[in-house]
């Protein structure tokens, strides 16, 4: 009987903690969300409080870490050939640096951006292709983010971007506005989108479609209004 008591206390504890996990991994997203953001409102300060002396481009100071992966220490042994009973456990730090914000009104979307598309920048924002031009400059700049299948998360309304809609790029003390001129679905081995000219500054924002299967590409394209 007491058995029985354990297991159905087991049982109801791993159900509970099956359902809050959503809500947990939605929480912990949110928090590094507004984490990253809050650094590169900072970074926005450096960039603003620039002697006017200043020639060439100033490279941000790293930002504080938005990360903290705790790494076991090796074990260490004493001079008798003893290893210590309770190591201390010593802290790898990684930095997320961002590098813009993007804002798109419409579908409520403010994304930190972040250098690269792994997994992990992905986790929290927008990741910069860094095969492709940079932001503000002539070519093509591509973002890619989830889709996700929260509504109004991440790129999860993408679909309602329309020709003539406007998306927002801060990025280094200065802002872009870009106007939708293309919208269309592409295989994921479609990379004519990404192509690039010499006068045009174009806006690439690429995610999963559709929703729930992710056969595709939706492709949103903008060009800079100066």
């Amino acid at each position: 009987m007491i058995k029985m008591k354990k297991l159905s206390a087991i049982s109801i504890i791993l159900g509970l903690l099956i359902g809050a996990y959503p809500l947990l991994d939605r929480a912990y997203t949110w928090y590094w969300q507004q984490k990253v953001m809050s650094d590169y409102s900072s970074l926005d300060d450096v960039f603003a409080n620039e002697p006017e002396n200043v020639t060439e481009p100033v490279e941000a100071e790293p930002q504080e870490e938005v990360t903290e992966e705790p790494q076991p220490s090796s074990e260490e042994t004493s001079a008798e050939g003893i290893a210590p009973s309770s190591p201390k456990p010593q802290y790898s730090k990684e930095v997320l640096q961002p590098i813009g914000v993007l804002k798109i009104d419409k579908i409520k979307v403010n994304l930190p951006i972040l250098e690269g598309t792994s997994q992990k920048n992905l986790k929290i924002g927008a990741g910069w292709m860094k095969e492709t031009t940079k932001i503000g400059e002539v070519g093509n700049t591509a973002l890619a983010a989830h889709r996700s299948h929260t509504y109004g998360r991440f790129f999860n309304r993408l679909d309602e971007i329309e020709i003539g809609d406007r998306v927002m790029i801060t990025a280094q003390g200065k802002e872009y506005s870009y106007e939708v001129f293309n919208k269309v679905v592409v295989k994921p081995t479609d990379v004519s989108i990404l192509r690039r000219n010499k006068k045009d500054k174009i806006l690439t924002l690429i995610t999963c479609h559709p929703l729930y299967k992710a056969t595709d590409r939706l492709i949103i394209q903008a060009k800079i209004v100066e």
